[in-house]
């Protein structure tokens, strides 16, 4: 695989469909890592550690599977309540402003994935649109440094559309899947950085071979007014802000239509 280039954020998403941003504040990043290692550490027997080291070293812990999932259940539950979509979008607000204007919907519930080392459960090789909508930003959010096969890969705008003609011409999913991480990048994304793509992106994760766990956020953006897939508005996403022209307009509309 090739490394990923460093160019600027947004002439490398509008070229590539992807970008690694660093954030413009990471003090929500600081805060969401905190009430994730405070929600962590009480389902083990917590040694002390700093938070990257615990997070990094979380395998030796070896929670049996079903705990595993409870624990992860329990992040999910605790970033939402800690306003997780609305603090992303605030550490990455210059770059998320750009990309997606004024008005601006939130997935409502943020995804955590959390990869031990040597753990072969994984999602494939795939894209989130379609069924997803194809005006979407996804923002990948790790929660400590991520390189290697801690990290992810992803191909550009060409070869996902590459892979997309192969699955067309019947080549079949596993010819797919082996184009995708053959021409994949690499991705270094440090603590404090985001991944951010557009939903027709092909991506994917290896299984984990460093001795250290991945911790990584994720989240759904979009402008409110743009087409929606399968997840609409209501059971999905939430408005987050909206121009002053849009909640003027509003406004009269629900006056006048109600």
């Amino acid at each position: 695989m090739r490394a990923l280039p460093l160019v600027a954020p947004i002439t490398a998403f509008a070229e590539q469909g992807y970008a690694v941003v660093a954030a413009d504040d990471r003090a929500p990043l600081d805060e969401l890592r905190a009430a994730v290692f405070e929600c962590v550490k009480e389902a083990v027997p917590y040694g002390g550690e700093p938070v990257v080291d615990f997070l990094n070293g979380f395998a030796s812990y070896d929670l049996a599977p079903t705990a595993f999932n409870d624990l992860r259940l329990r992040v999910v539950e605790h970033l939402t309540e800690r306003d997780a979509s609305r603090r992303i979008y605030d550490a990455f607000r210059s770059t998320l402003s750009l990309l997606i204007g004024p008005d601006v919907a939130a997935q409502k519930i943020a995804n955590i994935v959390v990869q031990r080392p040597g753990d072969a459960d994984q999602v494939p090789v795939h894209r989130d649109a379609p069924s997803n909508s194809h005006f979407e930003a996804v923002v990948w959010v790790p929660l400590v440094d991520c390189y290697d096969s801690k990290s992810m890969y992803a191909c550009d705008r060409e070869r996902s559309a590459e892979g997309v003609a192969m699955l067309r011409d019947g080549s079949g999913f596993a010819r797919f899947a082996e184009f995708i991480e053959q021409h994949g990048h690499d991705l270094n994304v440090p603590y404090g950085s985001a991944f951010i793509f557009a939903a027709g992106i092909a991506h994917g994760c290896k299984v984990n071979v460093t001795d250290e766990t991945r911790w990584a956020v994720n989240v759904r953006y979009k402008n409110v007014f743009s087409p929606y897939g399968n997840k609409g508005l209501a059971e999905f996403f939430r408005v987050l802000e909206l121009s002053p022209l849009s909640q003027v307009a509003l406004d009269f509309e629900r006056q006048e239509f109600g």
